[in-house]
């Protein structure tokens, strides 16, 4: 296929000469000149690359027109749009922009996709997640509880319910400047209760200069977050090295490797002995496979080492405390918690249900590919097999829950699915994201017409598309087995009780009916 594509291309080359536009379908590669040229400096054209590389590339449009979703009459609808932005008398805003891209791809259901474009009026970048979208619309108030609660296991250490509990967060730039911003809002709100009269100079000049560091880390932030902006992580870094002399707690450079495939993960032995592992990022592989391991932190610091080190003793702790108790007979149950999990490599499921299932395998889904440019151009249905670890272990027949929630994407998901096709595993939560499908790792343009187009943060436009639509096993047609915009549903159905989790303080109301389940199973 590979062979084809360039074939394809020196012809295209050879047909058009010098011409930096073509009638043909251009792949939308790494770097197309043909296909970004123009959209460098027209919004109009921008539109065409994000509607031209989609209709080329995007893999559910037959599920789309079930939903009445019509991608010809998107182009009438809203090419005149982009064409009136060109036209405008006044700058075009990041906001103007953002709110016509979002308009026009909020009715697209993959959960995954995200469409980027560069507003060349200002030289920002705005992005559009359907997926998003959704959620804040139909679960606004269940998204923002997860996104701003610890769920942590304080409450039942203090009670004296653990056996055993270790945990590790790895520091990404997220976890860092949350700690660090929490920690500067606290005091604020403390020296600020103060009267002013009453402050000395020094407390009011925390408060400045607190409230000056805050608002100079938003836009760094900002940019490594939601664009992947390797520029952002050095900005937050040349922001913590400014400010090294207050010693204020957390804030402290990030290790680029460290922020790309860094996780926060915890172990519990519960004194019923239930294993307990939780995780918000499916990267184990990167420290726990040895092949993994080597290419990813090559060169990286002992610190770094060090931390790569720990994170593999936590999860080897969930995994031997597993084997010692199936071999003794007295192991409970197991909970695995991918709530709030944003999903990442699928060789991780053989650290997760696959260390709990026999060696070679198991399938939880069907795919399908792009297989052409045509907007129908689908292979047949093909299964697809989640690794299990090969190496010795024992095969848990004892009850197996997965916990998930609204923010349980891609790998969650497919380790909730997981969950109900086990024959002793139940899924309890709150319905999932709703992006079952597979990502491309290779960062441009595959051979199966998806995966990228353009580059994040580099072309005018990017957009990242799924190279493949998983289906679950239950029925026979895409509508009947499409996770995508609606997610996995719960086998129990239990709403996270915000009251009582007092931000990692209090009890979990999930995890307690999780741990209800296996003791009366």
């Amino acid at each position: 296929m590979k062979t084809k594509i360039f074939l394809i291309a020196a012809a295209v080359v050879m047909m058009t000469g010098c011409r930096m536009e073509s009638d043909d379908v251009l792949n939308y590669a790494h770097q197309d000149e043909m296909a970004f040229s123009k959209a460098e400096g027209s919004y109009a054209a921008k539109f065409d690359v994000v509607w031209s590389g989609m209709n080329a590339n995007y893999a559910l449009w037959d599920y789309e027109y079930t939903q009445g979703l019509d991608w010809d009459k998107v182009y009438e609808e809203f090419r005149p749009r982009f064409v009136a932005l060109d036209s405008s008398k006044t700058a075009v805003t990041d906001n103007q922009l953002k709110a016509l891209l979002d308009s026009m791809v909020a009715p697209l259901h993959d959960g995954h996709l995200a469409i980027q474009m560069k507003n060349h009026a200002t030289g920002q970048f705005v992005s559009s997640m359907p997926g998003l979208m959704r959620i804040m619309r139909e679960r606004n108030d269940e998204y923002k509880e997860v996104q701003s609660k610890n769920m942590l296991l304080t409450y039942y250490e203090k009670k004296g319910e653990l056996k055993d509990y270790k945990m590790i967060n790895s520091n990404t730039l997220q976890t860092v400047a949350l700690m660090a911003y929490e920690y500067m809002a606290t005091v604020i709100l403390r020296l600020s209760s103060i009267p002013e009269a009453d402050r000395t100079p020094e407390q009011s000049d925390t408060i400045r200069l607190y409230k000056q560091i805050s608002s100079e880390m938003e836009v760094p932030l900002a940019r490594a977050i939601t664009l992947g902006d390797k520029t952002g992580i050095q900005e937050f870094n040349n922001i913590a090295y400014k400010y090294e002399y207050l010693h204020i707690p957390y804030l402290a450079p990030v290790d680029p490797v460290i922020n790309e495939y860094g996780i926060n993960v915890t172990y519990a032995l519960f004194k019923d002995n239930i294993a307990y592992l939780s995780f918000d990022g499916f990267t184990l592989s990167a420290y726990l496979e040895p092949a993994y391991t080597k290419e990813i932190f090559a060169g990286c610091s002992d610190a770094t080492m060090a931390l790569v080190k720990e994170v593999g003793d936590v999860w080897r702790a969930w995994f031997e405390a597993i084997q010692d108790l199936h071999k003794a007979g007295t192991l409970k149950g197991v909970i695995i918690d991918v709530r709030s999990n944003g999903g990442g490599f699928l060789n991780d499921s053989k650290f997760v249900l696959g260390a709990l299932m026999p060696a070679g395998g198991f399938q939880d889904c069907n795919a399908r590919l792009k297989r052409g440019s045509g907007r129908f151009d689908y292979s047949p249905l093909i299964p697809q097999m989640m690794p299990t670890l090969e190496s010795e272990h024992v095969t848990v027949n004892e009850p197996v829950v997965v916990l998930c929630n609204c923010a349980s994407v891609s790998m969650a998901e497919h380790t909730s699915y997981g969950a109900k096709l086990m024959k002793n595993g139940t899924l309890i939560g709150t319905r999932t994201w709703g992006g079952f499908s597979a990502l491309s790792d290779a960062g441009t343009y595959t051979n199966n017409y998806a995966g990228y187009v353009g580059v994040r943060g580099v072309t005018p436009v990017f957009c990242y598309i799924p190279q493949e639509v998983a289906l679950t096993l239950e029925g026979n047609t895409v509508e009947e087995n499409i996770v995508e915009g609606h997610g996995i549903d719960p086998d129990i159905e239990v709403a996270l009780d915000v009251a009582t989790l007092d931000d990692g303080n209090g009890a979990d109301s999930q995890l307690d009916r999780a741990i209800q389940f296996i003791k009366e199973n």
